[in-house]
């Protein structure tokens, strides 16, 4: 057997994975979505602080009568001040330089990006600055506005070109550091789940392991028990149910078993103890010629008698037994009636002139024959016995679409109870309790009802009227 059919599966673990699975997808695409937002949105915010400045900036810029002039006031935005500034702007005028920031004072040859554009139209790219840190620049092409003030403008525009630039040190920081707050969130968030889920799914097994553990307890060979629960789980109840039925028929065979063996060892004792005293008294008085004359017979009436026992349980055990064959075949039913005559014949002398047979010479059926001889002669045997001898038995069967009933009444003393009804299928069980009668072992009945399981037969015993036991024998019609 291979290593993965020796591994055990398991619900709690399989349903644990699968669950935390699904959750933390979903959590993931939830935190990676928020994160790609987040990201997207601190760029946009960096971007907008870009176009704020270069709009600023792009203010300051006059047309007075064709003399541009730029006024900046360096109080106002000190980061261009500064000659160690980290953020640079450029302003062209035409193609020509018009103004740098203070900050470039360090880096002479150093400009901006110049990039050719339409008129109001900005772009952002990433650029590395000239202090050699990684940056972004905005580079604007517009007109420089009129002087109000003036009266009398020129028909010329003026265009210029802005170029500011800032390092994204801080905002990669920024990024980064979202990014490692979404992992950790991410990692967390897994292990959170998995934690409640594992707590979920234990909690959502209980009734399992409380109904586990009370098979645990279960002794069948004890009084009867069942398994019993606080609280009704919808899934848990049909196989506590199914478990119930399982187990009180399990204690009703344990319970037959051991009547069983009692009664086997009941019927044989007698038989054996009757052997032992022959022998005890042939022995003790050899030359007594009563008892050496009428020895031989006994020991062989009783020798048959316990072959009969022995005959019938091993009967008994092979139609229990779903390994005997069964060889289904067109049966007259009249015919094999005739038989069973015969056969009782020698048992029942008086048979014929007490067997009412009303079943017609036309009526045929599909079943091993083995089996119905066996079913029918043991009914017919048990009315010829316990039947009034004043009173005929009656043997009929009617035919339908479907099945097949074969009725055997007899008239008895008295009808029996409902239990003693149930208990007539029973194995070795005698009405008799006192078990006086050597002929009758309680087994006829036994293999009638396993003969009528192994066939797909039924077979019931009720009272009807005036006193009188019938069994009524169900048989399908292939």
């Amino acid at each position: 057997m291979s290593q993965q059919q020796n591994k055990s599966h398991s619900i709690r673990r399989k349903l644990v994975n699968n669950i935390s699975a699904v959750i933390s997808v979903i959590l993931f695409t939830i935190f990676l979505t928020v994160d790609l937002s987040v990201d997207t949105w601190v760029e946009d915010q960096f971007n907008q602080s870009l176009t704020n400045k270069a709009n600023y900036l792009k203010t300051l810029v006059e047309d007075d009568n064709n003399v541009v002039e730029f006024d900046f006031a360096g109080e106002f935005m000190s980061e261009y001040e500064a000659a160690d500034a980290t953020e640079f702007y450029q302003l062209w005028h035409g193609r020509d330089v018009f103004e740098r920031s203070d900050s470039l004072a360090l880096y002479e040859n150093a400009n901006l990006p110049f990039l050719e554009m339409p008129i109001n139209e900005s772009k952002i790219i990433d650029y590395e600055l000239p202090n050699g840190r990684d940056g972004r620049a905005l580079i604007s092409h517009f007109v420089a506005q009129k002087d109000d003030r003036n009266p009398t403008h020129s028909a010329v525009f003026n265009t210029m070109t802005l170029a500011i630039a800032a390092p994204t040190a801080e905002l990669n920081k920024v990024l980064i550091i979202i990014d490692v707050v979404f992992i950790l969130t991410c990692v967390l968030g897994v292990f959170g789940v998995r934690y409640l889920v594992t707590r979920i799914v234990n909690k959502g097994l209980h009734p399992l392991h409380n109904l586990n553990d009370q098979i645990k307890l279960l002794d069948i060979t004890g009084v009867a028990q069942t398994i019993e629960s606080d609280f009704k789980v919808e899934e848990i109840e049909p196989i506590r149910n199914e478990l119930n039925k399982f187990i009180t028929v399990n204690q009703q065979l344990y319970s037959n078993e051991k009547r069983l063996t009692s009664d086997i060892a009941h019927e044989l004792k007698t038989p054996i103890a009757e052997l032992i005293s022959l022998s005890e008294v042939a022995i003790r008085y050899p030359d007594d010629k009563r008892i050496s004359d009428t020895y031989t017979s006994d020991v062989l009436n009783i020798s048959q008698r316990m072959k009969t026992i022995v005959s019938n349980l091993l009967l008994l055990q092979r139609s229990s037994s779903s390994t005997m064959q069964l060889n289904a075949q067109n049966i007259i039913l009249n015919n094999l009636v005739n038989q069973i005559i015969d056969e009782l014949t020698f048992k029942h002398p008086s048979i014929k002139a007490r067997l009412n047979n009303e079943i017609s010479d036309e009526m045929t059926l599909n079943a091993d024959e083995f089996s119905l001889n066996t079913i029918l002669c043991n009914l017919i045997d048990n009315a010829l016995f316990y039947g009034l001898l004043e009173a005929p038995i009656k043997l009929t069967a009617v035919n339908n679409s479907t099945n097949m009933s074969i009725s055997v009444s007899n008239k008895v003393n008295k009808p029996l109870s409902g239990e003693q009804l149930t208990a007539i299928f029973d194995p070795l069980y005698q009405l008799d309790s006192s078990r006086t009668n050597n002929q009758r072992h309680g087994l006829g009945l036994s293999i009638v009802q396993s003969l009528c399981n192994l066939n797909g037969f039924t077979i019931k015993a009720s009272n009807t009227e005036n006193n009188t036991l019938t069994f009524v024998l169900t048989l399908p019609l292939k």
